[in-house]
């Protein structure tokens, strides 16, 4: 099953309850233009999860809130006075970098096998997919996640025309 939905709302949702944000920011804008897509399916690979089911929902969105123009430069490691942190690296001085966690979740659904995941996305992202969506061949959706305490986080989301494990 796909699901698309293009959302224009009157205005952001923070302006209504700004006691809810989650990430707050003074940046984004007051209307927010999004689109969400739903992807559904079987999961194939790997063993231990073959048959389950999944279901992604990809949020695109370009608001300040999401970050997602974070740079290099921001994820820099810091000291405690803020410099950025260095180390070398056969004689050359490298950055140490705090990679973020990931850029969605993916959560098992409790007693079924079944998986919820959904990430956000630059509104480029979601076009691509549906173009590839509307080539009506098979696809096949590739996630790598990783797991940090207790949360699975999204790493990596491929969509693609190509079996994966024919690679």
């Amino acid at each position: 099953m796909r699901t698309l939905c293009c959302t224009c709302h009157t205005a952001n949702h923070d302006v209504y309850a700004p006691q809810y944000a989650f990430n707050l920011n003074d940046d984004d804008p007051v209307y927010a233009f999004t689109s969400q897509l739903r992807l559904c399916g079987v999961v194939i690979h790997p063993e231990d999860r073959a048959g389950d089911s999944y279901e992604l929902t990809i949020y695109g969105d370009e608001s300040p809130s999401r970050r997602l123009s974070t740079t290099l430069k921001d994820v820099q490691a810091r000291d405690t006075y803020g410099s950025p942190q260095y180390r070398t690296y056969r004689g050359k001085e490298i950055p140490v970098f705090v990679p973020p966690k990931g850029i969605g979740l993916a959560d098992k659904i409790r007693g079924e096998k079944r998986w919820n995941a959904w990430l956000h996305v630059l509104p480029r992202f979601v076009n691509d997919a549906l173009v590839l969506l509307a080539s009506k061949k098979d696809l096949f959706l590739v996630i790598h996640e990783r797991k940090v305490d207790r949360t699975r986080w999204v790493h990596h989301v491929t969509l693609q025309t190509s079996d994966p494990r024919k690679e």
